[in-house]
């Protein structure tokens, strides 16, 4: 797990603008969410989270990387051969979400835990996650401006939903039997 001290050299590693970090954070997060996804990985949240961990704990050792998104992809690709590892040493394969009927249950638990979130987060979840296109930031600053905070406060909060909301995701079954 990252100190808030790893953290913080993240961040300024990533860009010495705090609020440009962030983004650059949250895109970056996007992005490696996706590439474990595309490459069979069923738990992308924890490979990423791993990922960061790993770069962050690097960074504290001195590690000098000029480019933060190649240097990232790069223990991204390592994370994921171990992970591939793991699973090959395993009773079975990992589950395959990319089918059409565990796609469906994992959407179904997605909603259950939404739901559960009280009104007023899970709009500003929904909200901040599906502003995208080139006006991205602009909504963004927009959603912030309207809930009487600053945008880096509101990348906090929605950064806090969405580790409960992964926390919730994560005791969803599998299959349900069905």
């Amino acid at each position: 797990m990252t100190t808030e001290a790893e953290l913080s050299r993240l961040l300024r590693w990533l860009d010495p603008d705090v609020e440009r970090a962030a983004a650059t954070y949250e895109q970056t997060r996007w992005s490696l969410i996706r590439y474990f996804l595309s490459h069979g990985c069923h738990t992308p949240e924890d490979q990423t989270d791993r990922t960061f961990d790993r770069v962050a704990r690097r960074l504290g050792e001195g590690v000098i990387a000029p480019q933060p998104a190649h240097y990232i992809f790069g223990v991204a690709r390592l994370i994921l051969l171990e992970y591939y590892r793991r699973h090959s040493a395993s009773a079975g394969p990992p589950h395959p979400w990319n089918d059409d009927a565990s796609l469906h249950d994992r959407y179904e638990c997605m909603g259950r835990c939404l739901e559960r979130l009280p009104p007023d987060s899970r709009t500003m979840l929904v909200e901040y996650s599906t502003a995208g296109g080139p006006n991205r930031d602009e909504a963004r600053r927009d959603l912030a401006a309207r809930m009487g905070i600053s945008l880096n406060t509101l990348r906090i909060r929605v950064h806090r939903l969405r580790e409960n909301l992964a926390q919730s995701l994560r005791s969803c079954p599998e299959h349900d039997g069905h």
